[in-house]
């Protein structure tokens, strides 16, 4: 079993991560969401891949995906759109609008914190169902959790300067 503060530490760096992945969004002009520099992503892709991200390792992995849960997004249809091995397009047509896109990211944040004040600290060193092949347990994988949010959080730095923007720190 995790100590009680290395649990706590991981629920600051989650919600810390949550905080600054969304005001990282309002620092980039909504007309720039889709452009793509060098063809690669855009930051509503990133937005959206963070979304289904932090739903499936804050909620899905932890005490799995249940009915009510579709009210947070349309699972499959961002799955299809911003999941592990989708290709991005410019085409802003495809995808929810930035605006949709950020509310449901707050949204998302919002009900992993709800249930991450909620975890039984003794039921986090148990196995992942299913098994995930980045961590084994439940503590591990909200462990991993700001992490990629941080990865994310620099590829839409880096895409607000390509798009011609100052520095913000």
């Amino acid at each position: 079993m995790p100590e009680a503060a290395a649990w706590e530490a991981v629920k600051k760096n989650v919600s810390m991560s949550f905080r600054l992945f969304d005001n990282h969004l309002d620092e980039v002009d909504k007309a720039d969401w889709f452009r793509m520099p060098g063809d690669v992503t855009h930051v509503a892709w990133q937005a959206g891949h963070i979304v289904i991200a932090s739903y499936g390792i804050g909620i899905r992995l932890q005490r799995g995906e249940r009915p009510a849960d579709a009210e947070l997004y349309d699972l499959a249809k961002y799955k299809e759109l911003f999941g592990q091995g989708s290709t991005p397009t410019p085409d802003a047509s495809n995808y929810p609008s930035p605006d949709e896109l950020h509310a449901t990211l707050k949204k998302v944040f919002a009900q992993v914190e709800k249930e991450m004040a909620e975890y039984d600290l003794k039921d986090l060193d148990n196995a992942l169902d299913p098994p995930h092949p980045l961590f084994k347990t439940r503590f591990e994988a909200m462990n991993f959790l700001p992490s990629h949010n941080f990865m994310h959080y620099g590829q839409v730095s880096l895409l607000r300067r390509l798009l011609g923007n100052p520095p913000t720190r």
